[in-house]
């Protein structure tokens, strides 16, 4: 059954949110663990990741954990025309909030797609096969088309999506990879 993507984008933030905090964080701790064993990220020397917001799975741990193993971290910032960058992330960064209320950083330098190893990439929902329902803006789908490095999203088990839940458009770009804790 299809919804529209508005409709599904809103029951799945609120299936997020309604997450008991110590399940949610046992989860988080068991993806990041499924993660940091992926020859992807073993293999990567920068790693793109995002700034998570509230209800999103929490990335700081993800973005400690890189930079102690050594590897850059570049995170998103927004462009004019619904287009974005990645830039290094570093002790000294300062960060300004963007239209979206998401931090970004304000300087640093950026990194071009084909200079990211690693990108896990942030959404909703997920198909076990890669399909992914974003936040609606289209940056993400907008940036995959140019880069064609590994991509990794992490799911838990509320966020994954029967395949005919939404019906894909031609912009959209599916995943490399969905980590998700379902099959246990």
């Amino acid at each position: 059954m299809t919804s529209s993507k508005s409709e599904l984008r809103q029951a799945y933030i609120a299936r997020l949110q309604q997450l008991d905090v110590n399940t949610r964080l046992k989860e988080e701790q068991a993806l990041a663990s499924e993660l940091y064993d992926q020859a992807a990220w073993m293999g990567a020397k920068v790693i793109a990741l995002t700034l998570s917001q509230s209800f999103e799975i929490d990335t700081a741990p993800l973005i400690l954990h890189a930079r102690h193993e050594g590897r850059t971290v570049v995170v998103p910032r927004t462009l004019p025309k619904r287009q974005m960058e990645f830039v290094e992330l570093k002790e000294n960064s300062t960060f300004e909030e963007s239209g979206f209320g998401i931090l970004e950083p304000k300087d640093g330098r950026v990194f071009g797609p084909d200079e990211i190893d690693l990108m896990v990439v942030p959404g909703v929902a997920f198909t076990a096969t890669g399909r992914r329902l974003g936040f609606g803006g289209g940056y993400y789908d907008r940036y995959l088309t140019n880069y064609h490095g590994k991509t990794i999203a992490l799911a838990l088990p509320t966020q994954l999506a029967d395949a005919d839940e939404w019906v894909s458009e031609a912009h959209d770009q599916p995943v490399d990879q969905v980590l998700t804790l379902a099959e246990r």
